[in-house]
């Protein structure tokens, strides 16, 4: 029980110092442990813990303190709007660290391997098989099981985002979930616009339909963003705008409740359907951010098309999804009927079992808890390694849930060469090319902690940090050569 308490200060502190909120001097070891009401050698082993990874420093007769660092600005994604036709080609690199068993792919994301839920899967398998799915398979309706529908509107309601299950359609996962969004908002003839970086899961469902894509570069005030977007729009219309509102893969941001009703007022006027894929169930801390779908009010005209799945919370094995459809039901629900395959009856009401007996919420407890123990603990690694470098030189980014860190090089490094330094040593980074289908981003590169924690990812880890800071110091050196 001890190990467990003084892991917890470990925690809350780092988490304190990463947002900024503690700085300076720590409280004495025995006013914390007053506070806590805690032995005084558990806050002592914190603390010493606290010291070893590099977060505070112990000053004789003075006490602890947390070691000043330069907040680094995030990075400027630019002003250029980019029209791109999507091709077919799929970036190599990506596919190489899938390929190859011999290296550690952390340019790959799948949150919910963090932890094995088989056991769990088995047994709701085997109740569901007693509810004779297959004569049920012949009754059940285009929309997917109803009670399950409810059940995810319950589960939503905990995070005060209030839903009908008559505005739920179940689908296939996510992939199927951009087709029906695509589909039902008639966007497959038409330019659409999307963020940049954008999703690469939006970026591979974009190149297979050879879709004109008009990028809108994330800016650090998102009136800016907002005012891009209607330059974009005045110069050629777009009735589709896709956006990551929570937790975007690749930079991790969070749009603020108020953030989100202006995207919502903007689509209103010109009449663009949003469609959203949230990951807003990876966060870190108690509050779940909302989906841009819950914001839409009851007399809104605006089309919101929320695409969610299983894929990062129960496991990547798993082909379930749903949408939630404001103002576009019948649209998605005729583009499933005409395109999309049935959806599992097992595996709905597997799910459904899993939700409404409190099993689900208790899985995403243990699973947001493991993603930040990574996080906690991949940065405590890299903290040695990238101590030396200033922040103007490396941006790492903050992330406040998701499975990613983002970094940005200095301007004149490419993260392409980089990740051949990294495949050479049978690591795989995601070079920031990759979620563009532009030309930028070329000294950005993002890397996953969300795999099984492990000997392989510790080593690999401090091994990242290692060659990350190499990489710097050799161009460093060349330039003083100059």
């Amino acid at each position: 029980m001890a190990v467990f308490k003084y892991r917890k200060i470990v925690d809350e502190i780092t988490t304190a110092i990463e947002l900024g909120q503690l700085t300076g001097k720590l409280m004495s070891v025995r006013a914390l442990a007053k506070q806590k009401k805690l032995g005084v050698s558990t806050v002592v082993q914190a603390y010493h813990e606290l010291e070893r990874l590099g977060w505070i420093v112990a000053k004789p007769k003075r006490g602890y303190f947390v070691i000043s660092t330069v907040r680094a600005k995030p990075p400027n994604y630019g002003r250029q709007i980019n029209r791109v036709l999507a091709g077919l080609s799929l970036d190599k690199a990506v596919q190489y660290s899938f390929n190859d068993n011999d290296i550690l792919p952390l340019s790959c994301t799948a949150p919910s391997t963090v932890i094995d839920p088989e056991q769990l899967l088995g047994q709701l398998h085997k109740k569901a098989l007693a509810k004779r799915p297959y004569k049920l398979w012949m009754q059940d309706p285009i929309e997917g099981v109803s009670e399950f529908r409810l059940a995810i509107c319950q589960h939503l309601s905990r995070s005060q985002q209030h839903f009908r299950y008559d505005q739920l359609l179940i689908t296939n996962g996510r992939q199927e979930g951009l087709l029906l969004a695509l589909i039902a908002a008639k966007a497959l003839n038409r330019p659409i616009a999307v963020e940049s970086p954008m999703s690469f899961y939006f970026q591979t469902m974009l190149k297979q339909f050879n879709a004109e894509v008009v990028e809108i570069p994330m800016q650090a005030d998102y009136r800016d963003e907002l005012a891009l977007m209607s330059t974009a729009y005045n110069s050629q219309a777009f009735a589709t705008y896709l956006v990551n509102p929570n937790f975007a893969d690749p930079t991790g941001r969070v749009l603020s409740v108020s953030e989100k009703e202006l995207l919502i007022e903007w689509a209103e006027q010109r009449d663009v359907t949003l469609i959203e894929y949230d990951r807003g169930e990876l966060h870190f801390d108690n509050e779940r951010p909302v989906t841009i779908a819950s914001l839409v009010k009851e007399q809104s005209s605006c089309r919101v098309i929320c695409i969610a799945d299983f894929y990062d919370t129960i496991s990547p094995s798993i082909s379930l999804g749903y949408l939630v459809c404001i103002n576009s039901f019948d649209e998605c629900q005729f583009a499933k009927q005409t395109v999309a395959e049935e959806p599992s009856i097992v595996l709905q009401y597997m799910l459904q079992q899993m939700m409404q007996s409190g099993r689900y919420q208790k899985h995403l407890r243990h699973l947001r808890n493991q993603l930040k123990q990574n996080y906690t603990a991949t940065i405590a690694l890299l903290r040695p390694h990238l101590a030396a470098i200033n922040t103007e030189q490396l941006y790492i980014s903050q992330p406040a849930g998701g499975p990613c860190i983002w970094f940005k090089l200095p301007n004149n490094l490419s993260s392409h060469v980089l990740w051949h330094k990294m495949v050479e040593k049978k690591l795989s980074i995601a070079p920031g090319a990759m979620f563009t289908l532009g030309e930028g981003y070329d000294n950005f590169f993002r890397v996953t902690f969300a795999l099984p924690w492990n000997e392989s990812m510790i080593k690999g880890i401090s091994l990242l940090g290692e060659i990350v800071a190499e990489f710097i110091a050799e161009q460093d050196k060349c330039k003083t050569i100059e």
